[in-house]
Formats: structure tokens, sequence, C-alpha cells
């Protein structure tokens, strides 16, 4: 049988985040060549330069007619009209003074001419006789290389792509892209408790929900899940599993298993890693919440329960899946104004789950269902965590507090 962890020492939020930092920060992914195609929100990973400048070609940024700057003076000017420039096509031969070409946006600007006059401010007198009325502010030419010049960078290493990059890779024929692998992923779901899918429903067991949560939020995540079991607590099958996953995976994560009873396995694995991050924290729910290094892989041990699990997956596994792809977490901190009283008072510092709503001049959040940490009724509700500070008072309407808004809500 195992006995309780030694006693642990309860750290910040804030300080296990740094501690994250300092250690993930050093950790490296492999690389691969992917398609373009296939880029979307993968992470670049080298610079990629531009092969020649664009545009390519002098473009027209209006429907109208190309000509000679020198001869639009004494209006109304008579101009003869001696082509058709349609998107997509050429023209063979430079402009001379007193001639015009019909041209569309993004057609090309023949040599010679030096700007082009906007559709509306002309009329033909005949078939191929051109007026123009008035003079251009401007040329309405975008010339070769005013958006990127050969050599340029396009896109910066360590960039998450996005379909605008894609977009601008595409645009200069880049079909071939080098961008680090996916975090890989081991889930290993712990628990004497739970049921098999299908199983019948007895007294004392639970399905398992943790599961399909921490495996959906780590896809959101821009990880692979390569891993995925549900044992028993029992300290040899843990083992068990755990070795099946070294060598595959970049994190491995379990829930379960790291509080302070006679089953606790996580926290005595936590104890003998290589580098133990935090194994308590000064937050409920979730204070037991565990990570540590071992071997190079990163070990986050979750609490059993729904609502604390959510929570410790966004506050620390998803901001060390972030950084191990050189990204910074997606939830956006902010101050949001509570829109009513909350009585609970802890110890440490309270996370709620709720939803929030943008105002005119503040963030308002206020509590979705239950806040107990078994409670899952809110994990698909909510869209924001915030924080309820520590102390014996209550925290009343309007209160500022620490909040983070959601990803992916």
């Amino acid at each position: 049988m195992y006995t309780p962890v030694d006693k642990r020492n309860a750290i910040s939020i804030d300080a296990a985040r740094k501690l994250i930092v300092e250690n993930v920060s050093k950790l490296t992914l492999d690389t691969e060549e992917i398609n373009v195609s296939d880029a979307s929100h993968r992470i670049i990973a080298e610079d990629v330069l531009a092969s020649h400048d664009l545009p390519t070609f002098r473009r027209s940024g209006y429907d109208g007619y190309a000509m000679l700057e020198e001869d639009l003076h004494d209006f109304p000017v008579t101009l003869k009209v001696v082509g058709n420039i349609p998107a997509g096509a050429n023209f063979d031969r430079p402009l001379v003074s007193g001639e015009a070409v019909r041209i569309m946006t993004g057609g090309y600007v023949p040599d010679g001419a030096d700007v082009v006059v906007m559709l509306e401010t002309t009329k033909m007198l005949d078939d191929d006789t051109l007026e123009v009325s008035e003079r251009q502010k401007r040329d309405n030419i975008t010339q070769i290389g005013s958006f990127f010049k050969q050599g340029d960078t396009l896109l910066a290493k360590d960039t998450e792509i996005n379909p605008g990059g894609m977009s601008l890779l595409a645009s200069f024929d880049i079909q071939k892209i080098k961008v680090y692998k996916k975090p890989t992923i081991g889930i290993i779901t712990t628990g004497s408790e739970l049921l098999q899918p299908g199983d019948e429903i007895v007294n004392g067991k639970i399905f398992n929900s943790n599961g399909p949560l921490i495996k959906g939020l780590c896809e959101e995540n821009g990880a692979e899940v390569v891993g995925y079991t549900q044992i028993k607590d029992d300290p040899q099958l843990l083992k068990d599993a755990i070795k099946d996953l070294q060598g595959k995976c970049d994190v491995i994560i379990t829930d379960g298993g790291v509080s302070v009873g006679d089953y606790d396995i996580i926290a005595d694995l936590a104890k003998a890693s290589d580098k133990l991050l935090f194994n308590k924290l000064e937050m409920r729910p979730g204070s037991v919440t565990t990570s540590f290094i071992d071997k190079g892989i990163i070990y986050f041990g979750l609490s059993g329960n729904p609502g604390a699990c959510f929570t410790g997956f966004y506050l620390y596994v998803e901001y060390a899946l972030r950084l191990l792809q050189k990204q910074q977490s997606r939830l956006l901190e902010c101050q949001g104004t509570l829109n009513e009283e909350y009585k609970k008072t802890n110890m440490y510092d309270r996370i709620l789950r709720g939803k929030f709503k943008i105002d005119a001049d503040h963030i308002e959040i206020g509590r979705v269902g239950g806040d107990a940490s078994d409670n899952l009724n809110n994990l698909q509700l909510a869209t924001a965590l915030f924080e309820i500070p520590r102390g014996d008072s209550i925290t009343p309407k309007g209160s500022v507090l620490r909040t983070w808004l959601l990803p992916f809500k």
C-alpha cells in the first residue's frame, strides 16, 4: 500500500506558471516538412523568404484607363484608346503620348503609362476617343515590389500560420514548409471507480468523463494524442502505462492519483522525477495539480474531479503546450467585473468557471452552473475563468477580478 506523500509546499498560480516557462522553454520539438495546404495553425520552424518581388508587374488599382501623366493638362483632354487590358492579360508595346488603354483592377500597366485615370472621370466620345475631365490625386498604380522585395521575410520562424499566411505563401507558389512537429501526448486516466464505455451503472462507479475532456483540449491546442488509456488505481499498472508511453510522447497527462491518500501514485512519481515543478497550488479547485519533468518528458497530474481537471488544464497544461510550440497562451487575461455577490470564502484563491459579456466600458463576469469541483454541468458553457481572492470576507457584486477568457469558446 502506498503511504501519503511528504508535506507539500503550496505555491501560487503565477509561481507555477513561471516554473513552466523556465523549464518548458528549454525543450524543443523536432521539425518536419509538410504541404502548405495542410499547414493551418502549424508553427513555422524557419524564416520563409520572398523568392521574388511582389507584385511582379505594375498593377492597376482601379477600373479605368492607363495613360501618360504628361497628357493631363488643359482639361478636358481627349486621347486615342488603343487597346483593352483585362485582368490577366499582357500588352505588347509601350504607350506613347496621346494614347490610352482600357484597364481593369489588377491589370498589367504597360510601359510608358504612369497614371491610371478612374472610369468615373472619363467618357467615350466615340469608339476610340476618350475624354478625361479632371486630374487624379494619385497615380493609382501598385508598383513592382511594393508589397515585398525579393529576400524579404514573408513569415518569421515560430509564427503560427493561419489561412491568411497560407494565402501569402500561395501567392509565391510556396508549396512546402518546414514546421515543428505537433507535441505528442499520452493520456492516462486513473481510477478504480471508472466504468468502461457500455458498462452497466453500479453504485460507486462512474463513467470516464475526464479522458475525452483532456483529449479534446489537447487537440484544440495543436497536440497529437498518441496514447490514451484508462487504468485502475494500481501502482504497477500505472508504471506499465507510463513505460509504454515513454519514448513516444513529449507530454504525459494523468488524472486522479495526485491527492494525499494511500493510492496517490502520481505524487510519489513526482517525488522521484528529474525535476519537480510543483505538487501543490494555492488555488481551489485543483490544489493538488502536479507537474514534473522526467527523462525529457513533461508530466501533468490533474485532479480527478472534472471541474478541477478543466481548470488545471487551462491554467497549466495549455500554457505548457503553447510554450512548447513557441507560442503564447491563448487565454486572454484581463479584469472582469463580478455581476453578483459571492459568499463563499477560502484559505486559497478560488477559480470559478463562468461566462463573460462585453459591455461598453467593462467585461462583466458571472458564474454559470455549479462551482463544485466534481460538477461538470458548466464545462460546455464556461467561456471564462475568474479568481475569487482568498480570505474570510464575501466578494461583493461589482468586484474587479482577475479573469481569463477561454479560447475556442
